[in-house]
């Protein structure tokens, strides 16, 4: 057997696995009271996933990296609506490792799904709203990640999708990903802090960061894609 072919298998059943601890995880606890999964994009709502979460008492903070986690095939949530949520219900610094681990496992979840399944799935997932990235990718993957996670205009799990689709290296993409998203995930971690002070300045100041570096971040990337294209 060809190392690829037994790699396709493993993560395979990696992500077989994972589904079924979920559906278990959910099935029994309800979620379903709320949630049909048929219809959940009309129906979800953060009020209804905090208390969720708060559901499972000390055990909340698995349940929400969990959710986090797997958010590219269960939840159409925007992944900044849960950074802000970890923040209000655990504080700022545990909300940011919290964030900080799920979206290392979406984000590897998104990628190996769209590596392994190709843009057929992709499609499906997305509802044919996959976008392409630079040809270029393969060769500096890193780089481009790292602006493109900088600037958080592009969609969280669209671009994580849309990154396992080129040939970029996983490497690369994974660390790109996790560098980019720490002045955003930081700065939605203090926001949900302080959701009930919205003109305050430590509502304010976390905002300006990131938006400062979001700005940055995309003037150097259409620097680069026009330096590229010469």
């Amino acid at each position: 057997m060809k190392k690829s072919d037994y790699n396709k298998i493993k993560y395979t059943l990696i992500i077989c696995c994972v589904a079924f601890i979920l559906f278990l995880l959910f099935r029994y606890r309800g979620i379903f009271t709320y949630i049909d999964m048929m219809k959940f994009r009309r129906h979800i709502s953060i009020r209804h996933l905090r208390n969720y979460i708060l559901s499972y008492g000390k055990f909340a903070a698995v349940i929400f990296a969990l959710i986090y986690s797997l958010k590219p095939i269960v939840l159409v949530v925007p992944a900044s609506l849960l950074s802000i949520l970890a923040g209000n219900i655990f504080g700022p610094i545990y909300a940011f490792m919290l964030s900080m681990i799920g979206c290392f496992f979406s984000a590897s979840l998104a990628f190996w799904l769209a590596h392994i399944l190709g843009k057929p799935f992709v499609d499906k997932i997305l509802r044919g709203k996959v976008f392409k990235l630079d040809d270029r990718i393969e060769k500096h993957g890193f780089l481009i990640m790292l602006l493109m996670r900088l600037s958080f205009v592009f969609p969280y799990d669209p671009l994580s999708y849309a990154a396992g689709l080129t040939k970029m290296k996983y490497t690369d993409f994974i660390l790109g990903t996790m560098l980019g998203i720490i002045p955003e995930m930081l700065s939605y971690s203090f926001m949900g802090k302080h959701l009930n002070k919205p003109f305050s300045l430590k509502m304010l100041v976390p905002i300006a960061v990131m938006v400062g570096v979001a700005v940055t971040a995309s003037y150097f990337y259409r620097r680069y894609r026009k330096i590229k294209s010469n």
